[in-house]
């Protein structure tokens, strides 16, 4: 159920975000570290930058505090 297109535009937001912070990392060169989400959602940032050169990430902390961190390659 899509209340008001809630998950379609969350996963907007999120695909968005990933591309918007991937970008200040590249060039930047210094990493960053999204806010706590659950694993759904660092799911959807995960693949959103798989296939980018530029950047990698990672999961770190313990549920519910769990992050993306988003580095440079």
């Amino acid at each position: 159920l899509d209340i008001n297109q809630y998950k379609k535009n969350k996963i907007e937001y999120l695909n968005d975000l990933a591309k918007s912070t991937a970008d200040e990392v590249a060039l930047s060169k210094k990493e960053k570290i999204l806010p706590p989400m659950p694993s759904y959602e660092r799911r959807i940032i995960h693949l959103t930058l798989a296939e980018r050169e530029d950047v990698q990430t990672e999961s770190q902390g313990e549920e519910p505090e769990r992050r993306v961190v988003i580095k440079p390659k």
